[in-house]
């Protein structure tokens, strides 16, 4: 029996006869002149960009080994902001190993509120400071918008935390020599894409989102606790960051400041800013999208947390509190409705500011949550567009 031609030819065959005058196969075998051809073309086709890349500039070569770098750590395009995988940070003690976290699972999407619940000694500290670049793991990675920030080196770490990450501290870390504005302006300096000007307009502006914009010429020494905690809150979002994170944003603060500190950060979340805070403060877990409890380093929902600053009596008192508030919310809409009456075109903060500071602050949810459950139960006509109620 006559043997057959059992190999597809392929145009690299095609290639070689043509240029060679013999046949790439021979009784259904590839020949030995055409696999020696095929080494030879590697070797030739190697050389070649050695000799293309030698040709590069400095520069050129210099950049692509970033590029090349960089497409390694990235390693996976994750749709979510923050992805924390198999993580793991054991400290050395003496000789002692202690592990602090012990394989933590977490994912963060934009524009949530995460608050992670704990003990002492749980972990909560260390995976902050591993999410915010402050340290590294043992083990284990961490995405941030799908960049894998647990390879970095100091220098790109840094480079994260001044454009990616906003610091919220439990004991403000404010500049005693600075005023209220020169502390929100610290971050625009480092990132130089900002005119002098610039950077005061900006400054300026997110002191106002704060409700601080007549205390911005004022030192840390001439402003109360809750006021330098909210200074630290517009210094976070100086640089427009991916996620913000806060450490404890209600424990230096008594608890009507502290409340105070919350409704801000709610309003911040609901236009958009993503948090993620560690606290013993029970009342962080009222404010926040998806409460988290951990313990002996990992992160759990089972059980109760021992240690909490609230105890189950202060809660129902706070929130029994805070739906009075909400009720007479209501009654000062229709108030500040009817002494408008005629109006078609009224700004929503215009309503909110005709109310006491006191209610708002101590609401159950949010102010534009309230007039939009009085829309719905049509007890007003209308509807909220942008930052407008339009009555009909």
């Amino acid at each position: 029996m006559s043997e057959q031609r059992i190999i597809k030819n392929t145009p690299e065959m095609d290639e070689f006869e043509n240029e060679t005058g013999k046949l790439a196969i021979w009784k259904g075998k590839e020949s030995k002149e055409f696999r020696k051809w095929q080494v030879k073309r590697q070797k030739n086709s190697i050389k070649k960009q050695k000799a293309d890349t030698l040709s590069l500039s400095r520069e050129q070569r210099k950049q692509m080994k970033i590029d090349l770098k960089q497409e390694k750590e990235i390693g996976k395009d994750y749709e979510h902001l923050i992805v924390v995988e198999n993580l793991h940070k054991t400290y050395l003690l003496g000789t002692t190993a202690v592990a602090a976290l012990r394989g933590v699972d977490l994912t963060i999407d934009k524009g949530n509120f995460i608050d992670i619940m704990g003990p002492s000694g749980s972990g909560k500290t260390t995976l902050l400071n591993l999410i915010g670049g402050l340290d590294t793991p043992t083990r284990g990675k961490i995405f941030l918008e799908g960049r894998n920030i647990s390879m970095l080196n100091d220098n790109a770490l840094a480079e994260i935390r001044r454009e990616r990450i906003g610091f919220v501290f439990q004991f403000y870390n404010l500049l005693p020599q600075m005023t209220a504005l020169e502390n929100v302006m610290v971050p625009l300096h480092f990132s130089g894409k900002l005119s002098r000007r610039g950077k005061r307009k900006k400054a300026l502006d997110l002191l106002a989102l704060v409700g601080l914009e007549e205390r911005s010429h004022h030192t840390p020494s001439e402003l109360s606790g809750g006021e330098q905690q909210r200074v630290a809150i517009a210094r976070a979002f100086a640089n427009d960051p991916a996620i913000c994170v806060l450490d404890e944003p209600t424990g230096d603060l008594d608890s009507k400041t502290g409340i105070l500190i919350l409704n801000l950060l709610r309003d911040l979340n609901k236009r958009g800013a993503t948090f993620i805070s560690v606290s013993h403060d029970a009342a962080v877990s009222e404010f926040a999208t998806k409460v988290f409890h951990m313990r002996d380093g990992k992160l759990t929902h089972e059980g109760k947390i021992g240690g909490l600053k609230e105890t189950e009596a202060m809660q129902l008192k706070r929130k029994q509190d805070a739906e009075i508030n909400k009720e007479k919310c209501k009654s000062m809409i229709f108030r500040y409705l009817f002494a408008n009456q005629g109006k078609t075109h009224i700004m929503v903060n215009d309503i909110k500011n005709s109310i006491p500071n006191p209610i708002i602050a101590n609401l159950p949810e949010h102010f534009n949550d309230i007039l939009t459950e009085l829309l719905q139960e049509n007890n007003i006509n209308g509807k909220v567009i942008g930052d407008a109620l339009l009555l009909d």
